[in-house]
């Protein structure tokens, strides 16, 4: 009689380095009698490296293992219960609960079981932050032996990168993949994983059926690339396994969940949280469906007699596997034919699988199935039915005889848009920058000023044979729908991602993924370009090879090849934070409040973007930020860099300064604190400071004409930068306010300005006539025009007295930008 389980227990495991092995031990208790006691092995094929490791990391990613070996042996019986002396907080706890919940989907739904409940304890709040490592600037590619892996292998091999192999054995030795990877010339790293018998029995009551393969592999290779020094874990996965085959219990069940995207995703973050930020699993073929793997697969004749994809060729039973590397009867070699059909001469592609497989009558029921005439779609890794009828579509010419081809090719018309959708690239941003090219064709850049155009210099430079190709709204009012007819997309900071459909790369990730010297990144809602030019002309005083670049300065991109030993020194918007993928070593926030609601939406997302500056440093990158900001003291405390406020004193007087305002000398005091990590001395900084001329438009002296002050800070273009200019101006009697209307709340600001006795206001539209609630005691001009706006300040201002232009609000509204509004401002003054 079956024995009803009550729990699961993850009892121990333990590393044996020099033995080369790791085991890992689980129990399975039931109502009645012994518990079931099981144990998984890992046999490495080389004495790992730890001497350099920190041994958290290593304990980290075996308790990781542990749980993930694990669902091979739970599955057994399901039960109830978790029981794991792992400390778990609540997010490692959901992410473990997916895991298992979406893995065992098609084993749940053949067993008829309900695996909603997979709960795992919750023992700790927080965790520790996961670990940075040194490594070599190389990928572990995981080999299975089938098409993918060889075109992973040799997408990387064209863009020449370094990598080496990973392969997983079971009972059955990898003897196709070790094959590939002979042919592909690459080396090899092998993990055996020795499974315990009790998966082999037939014990009363136990299941079997379908568990995430693919995610095993995906810690295994992590837990090898940490052993032996490699940056990346690479996979072949594909689009086309983000697509399930039926819903049940209201979830989708995926036979490849492991492979698709969500997972990938999913890992991803848990990797860069809680064990590694520097190693990184993905999939380099994740925006191609299979259809387009096979064409680029189709160009390397020499592995066609090597590779298999045939899952009874993998099965432990010998006497159960073909002769040869396809059986020509199961699901997966179908449709490996079907896709390699359209790109493989005939004869060779019969002479590679053993006969021809779309001339087989016997597999009309499986092509039924695979083409959406059938009940399901099969649980094995195959593509979408899209592409399945595209590739018949194909060959119906080539194979018009062929038994397949003729039982369904008059219900097969794929329309020109589906034929283009299963070539066309999808968006897949786990792809990491550096990469994003591999097996790309053509690219548009979106958006052509002068980033656009350094863009353009740069990938004609390193990537010669790609197709090039720009669209820019300033010539081409739909110029957004051209991103549908190329690979991939550099996209301009000045598009919001969320308007991106097709995969893309910005120049601000370019810089980073190809840039070989140190980065500071400054940035904050105000203070930021002052900031940024004042650290370039610090570090240049005191003979470092600084370049600035950025939101101020040249494109990035045209440093991106620049020697190791530069400093670049950038200024980073939020527009060029909001997708970052990097963080600068040195990470700099010099203030922050509302801006820019427009373009992120609102003010939850706008600090998000301004966040991401430090959201991907490591242990040993520095943050350093203004301590008079809350919100920078709480991003701080969570930063895995070492975190720095800008120093309370500077090392000279302030009459060194030359700059107006509070704001600029906590500006002077952020330089300052940065140029001191870097090794410049007090009195270089103090020299640069004292020759450092203020930035065009922000709080620049125009002159004094007709006994009047007039300043010109077209920069400020929020209520609390106005707050602050009106606070570094003396006396000002008259100010210019109001632009574009983006929401903001004017009450400080006007409450600053009934204080400071403020009486001369001029009003531009459209925010302008908006600022006051009261405007008794008041004379104010309401215009759009810059010479009525001066002439009413000459008119008005008391002799001694300043006028300032600060509008609190952005320029658009009535002038291209900022600078405009200035020099119209200046030109005005000066010529009434």
């Amino acid at each position: 009689m079956p024995r009803k389980a009550v729990y699961f227990t993850y009892t121990s495991r333990a590393f044996f380095p020099d033995e080369k092995k790791a085991v890992f031990g689980y129990e399975i208790g039931f109502e009645e009698g012994e518990p079931l006691v099981c144990s998984e092995t890992i046999v490495l094929s080389e004495i790992p490296m730890v001497g350099d490791l920190p041994q958290d990391v290593i304990e980290t990613i075996l308790d990781d293992l542990h749980i993930m070996l694990g669902i091979s042996y739970y599955k057994l019986y399901c039960p109830p219960e978790i029981r794991i002396s792992r400390k778990l907080s609540a997010p490692q706890a959901r992410f473990w609960e997916t895991v298992y919940r979406k893995g065992l989907g098609e084993f749940a739904f053949r067993n008829d079981l309900d695996v909603r409940g997979i709960t795992f304890p919750i023992t700790v709040n927080t965790t520790s932050p996961a670990y940075s490592l040194v490594r070599k600037e190389r990928a572990l590619v995981g080999i299975g032996g089938g098409k993918d892996s060889v075109a992973a292998l040799e997408l990387l091999k064209e863009r020449g990168y370094a990598r080496d192999g990973f392969i997983v054995e079971t009972h059955v030795p990898q003897d196709i993949a070790a094959n590939v990877a002979r042919e592909a010339g690459v080396d090899t790293t092998v993990f055996r994983r020795i499974l315990d018998s009790v998966l082999f029995d037939t014990s009363p009551g136990a299941y079997s059926g379908h568990i995430p393969v693919s995610a095993i592999y995906a810690f295994l290779g992590l837990f090898a690339a940490v052993l032996y020094d490699y940056k990346y874990v690479i996979v072949g996965n594909e689009h086309s396994s983000n697509f399930g085959n039926i819903e049940y219990l209201g979830e989708i069940v995926n036979h490849q969940w492991s492979k698709s995207a969500e997972f990938e995703k999913l890992f991803q973050d848990y990797v860069r949280e809680y064990i590694t930020d520097s190693v990184t699993y993905f999939s380099l073929l994740r925006p191609f469906h299979e259809i387009r793997i096979a064409e680029i697969f189709a160009k390397y004749p020499r592995y066609f007699p090597v590779i298999s994809s045939c899952n009874r060729r993998f099965r432990i039973d010998s006497a159960e596997r073909p002769k040869g590397n396809w059986c020509g009867e199961c699901a997966k070699c179908a449709f490996v034919f079907l896709m390699l059909a359209p790109f493989i001469e005939k004869t060779e592609l019969i002479t590679m699988f053993g006969k021809d497989l779309l001339d087989d009558e016997k597999l009309v029921p499986m092509y039924r199935d695979l083409l959406g005439f059938g009940a399901l779609k099969p649980f094995d890794c195959v593509g979408t039915l899209e592409e399945a009828h595209v590739a018949l579509f194909l060959v119906r010419e080539k194979w018009a005889d062929a038994h397949i081809v003729k039982e369904f090719i008059g219900r097969i018309t794929p329309s020109e848009k589906e034929v283009q959708n299963v070539f066309s690239v999808a968006q897949a941003l786990t792809v990491p920058t550096f990469f994003r090219f591999c097996g790309m064709k053509n690219a548009l850049i979106l958006g052509y000023g002068r980033e656009g155009k350094a863009s353009e210099v740069w990938l004609k430079a390193m990537l010669p044979n790609l197709m090039i190709d720009t669209a820019d709204a300033a010539s081409d009012a739909q110029y957004l729908d051209k991103q549908d007819e190329y690979d991939i997309v550099i996209k301009t900071p000045g598009i919001p991602k969320e308007k991106v459909r097709a995969q893309y790369v910005t120049a601000t990730n370019l810089f980073f993924a190809n840039f070989k010297g140190a980065t500071i990144g400054i940035t904050g809602s105000k203070g930021k370009s002052t900031t940024t030019s004042l650290v370039h002309a610090i570090l240049s005083e005191a003979g470092k090879p600084a370049r600035l670049a950025g939101n101020i300065g040249v494109p990035m991109l045209e440093l991106a090849s620049a020697p190791p030993e530069t400093i670049a020194v950038l200024e980073l918007s939020s527009y060029q934070l909001d997708d970052i993928e990097f963080s600068p070593h040195i990470a700099v926030i010099t203030n922050l409040f509302p801006d820019h609601m427009n373009y992120h939406g609102d003010e939850e997302k706008y600090y998000d973007a301004k966040r991401n500056i430090l959201r991907f440093q490591q242990t040993g990158d520095i943050f350093i930020f203004n301590p008079a900001v809350p919100q920078l003291q709480e991003w701080a405390k969570g930063s895995r860099a070492e975190a720095v406020s800008f120093l309370e004193k500077l090392p000279f007087t302030a009459d060194a300064v030359p700059l107006l305002g509070e704001h600029n000398l906590a500006n002077v005091r952020a330089a300052t604190t940065i140029a001191r990590r870097l090794g410049v001395s007090d009195s270089a900084i103090e020299s640069a400071v004292r020759k450092f001329e203020g930035l065009p438009h922000r709080l620049e002296f125009v002159g004094e004409y007709r006994g009047i002050t007039f300043f010109d800070d077209a920069i400020s273009t929020t209520p609390e930068s106005t707050i602050a200019a009106l606070r570094a101006v003396p006396n000002v009697k008259t100010i210019f306010l109001g632009g574009q209307d983006r929401g903001y709340d004017f009450s400080a600001l006007e409450l600053e300005i009934r204080k400071l006795g403020i009486k001369n206001i001029v009003l531009f539209p459209d925010s302008g006539p908006k600022m006051f609630l009261n405007r008794e005691g008041l004379n104010i001009l309401e215009t759009r025009d810059m010479q009525e706006a001066v002439a009413f300040a000459y008119a008005n201002t008391p002799k001694g007295s300043a006028c300032l232009l600060s509008t609190a609000s952005p320029s658009y509204s009535v002038w291209k930008n900022f600078e405009e509004k200035g020099d119209i401002f200046q030109n005005a003054v000066r010529t009434p």
